[in-house]
C-alpha cells in the first residue's frame, strides 16, 4: 500500500491531551479515548507539571495499551503543553483532546471518513454536557452545510456571517497543514484558542464540517480557566486582538481581506469589552475595573480598525457608537450597544443623557 493511499484509508491519528491537575477527569477521558471504534490513533499525553494524582492514572494507560505516551514537563500553561504534544505526534492529523471532557465512541470515524490529505481540516460538531456525561444540553455553533468539501472561500468571512465553534478541540487538523505553516499555540495567555483559530482559518485552503456530535464539552469543571474571570483574561483577549491587528491586518495589502479581518477585529472587541462591562456588573466589587478600563481605552486607541464592513443598519449603528465612545468611556460605548436591543423608553433617556455627557468629548 502507497503512503497516499495509506492517509486517504487509514491516516494516523495523533490526539494531544494536555494535563493539569485533572486526576478526576482522566480516567473516563482516556477511557473515551481507548473506545475509539477508530483504532489507528496514538495519544501524546502531557503531563504539565500537576501536583496532584495525574500522573499515576496517567500511567494506568501507557502500561495498559502502547498507543499511549505519557511526557511530564515542568508547568507551562495550555499552549506550552499542546506545543510539546505537537512536537512529539507522528501521525498524518492530529485533535487536541481536553481531558475533562468525552470524544464519542466514533468521533474519530466520523472525522477521518471525511479527511482527504488536501484537506485542511475536519471540523468537528460539538455538545455542551453537564460533567463527563453524554447527555446532551446544547450543540456548539456549528456550520449547516456538512460532509462537503469547502474551498475558495474565506473562512474568516464565513466565520462572522455564520460564527462557528472557535475552540482547537474537536478539529482534525491535517500535520502537513500546521507544520508547513510553522503554527504553535501562544505563550504566556489563557484563551488561545482565539488566535489559533484565526490563524488556522486564515491560513486553510479546504475544510468540511461533519454532521455528527463527535465532542462533549463539559460545561460543570468548575476550575476550569472558563469559569475563573480576572484581569489576566481580560488581558489575554487583548492580545489576541492585537496579535491579529499587527500580523494579518496592519500588513495586508489586499483591500477586500483587510476589510474582512478588519470587521472581524471590529467585532471581537465589542464582545470582549461587552463581557468585562456585563461580569463588572455583575461582581461589583471587582477590583481591578479601573485598571481594566484604562486598558481597554489604551488598546482601542493604539488597535484601531477603519476598515470594515457591516450587514446591516442595526450593527453599522453598534460600530459606530463604539468608534465614537470606546475610546473615551468604554462602559458608556457597552450600554450605548446595549440599549440598542432594549429600545425602551428609559433606554432611550439613558442613551440621551449618556451622549449628552460626553458630547464635548467627541
Amino acid at each position: 500500500m502507497t503512503l497516499e493511499l495509506k492517509k486517504m484509508n487509514a491516516p494516523l491519528v495523533s490526539i494531544v491531551v494536555p494535563c493539569y491537575n485533572v486526576e478526576k477527569f482522566i480516567t473516563k477521558g482516556l477511557e473515551s479515548v481507548f473506545k475509539q471504534t477508530y483504532k489507528h490513533w496514538e495519544c501524546i499525553i502531557i503531563n504539565d507539571g500537576s501536583t496532584d494524582n495525574t500522573e499515576s492514572e496517567i500511567e494506568k494507560w501507557t502500561k495498559q495499551d502502547q498507543r499511549f505516551t505519557l511526557i511530564t514537563q515542568q508547568n507551562k500553561g495550555l499552549s506550552g503543553a499542546r506545543n510539546t504534544g505537537l512536537k512529539n505526534v507522528n501521525g498524518d492529523c492530529i485533535l487536541f483532546f481536553d481531558p475533562d471532557d468525552l470524544l464519542d465512541e466514533n468521533c474519530l470515524k466520523s472525522l477521518t471518513d471525511l479527511y482527504q490529505p488536501e484537506i485542511d481540516v475536519v471540523m468537528g460538531k460539538s455538545a455542551e454536557v453537564y460533567n463527563q456525561t453524554t447527555s446532551i444540553l446544547k450543540t456548539l455553533e456549528h456550520y449547516t452545510i456538512t460532509d462537503k468539501t469547502l474551498s475558495d472561500i474565506n473562512f474568516i468571512e464565513l466565520s462572522i456571517e455564520t460564527p462557528f465553534s472557535v475552540v482547537a478541540w474537536n478539529k482534525l487538523y491535517n500535520s502537513e497543514f500546521i507544520f508547513s505553516n510553522n503554527l504553535t499555540f501562544e505563550d504566556g495567555i489563557v484563551h488561545e484558542d482565539e488566535l489559533w483559530f484565526f490563524q488556522t482559518m486564515y491560513l486553510a485552503k479546504t475544510i468540511i464540517f461533519n454532521s455528527e456530535v463527535t465532542y462533549y464539552y463539559n460545561i460543570g469543571n468548575q476550575s476550569s480557566i472558563t469559569k475563573n474571570y480576572s484581569l489576566y483574561n481580560l488581558k489575554s483577549y487583548l492580545t489576541v486582538i492585537e496579535k491579529i491587528f499587527s500580523n494579518f491586518y496592519t500588513p495586508e495589502k489586499n483591500q477586500d481581506s483587510k476589510i474582512i479581518t478588519g470587521t472581524y477585529i471590529l467585532k471581537f472587541q465589542i464582545t470582549v469589552v461587552s463581557a468585562f462591562f456585563r461580569f463588572a456588573k455583575k461582581n461589583k466589587n471587582i477590583t481591578f475595573k479601573s485598571e481594566a478600563e484604562d486598558l481597554i481605552k489604551k488598546h482601542l486607541t493604539d488597535f484601531n480598525v477603519t476598515d470594515y464592513k457591516n450587514k446591516n443598519a442595526k450593527e453599522l449603528k453598534q460600530y459606530k457608537l463604539f468608534e465614537d465612545y470606546g475610546k473615551i468611556n468604554p462602559e458608556t460605548a457597552f450600554k450605548l450597544i446595549r440599549n440598542i436591543d432594549k429600545n425602551t423608553i428609559l433606554k432611550r433617556i439613558e442613551s440621551i443623557y449618556l451622549k449628552y455627557t460626553f458630547k464635548d468629548k467627541l
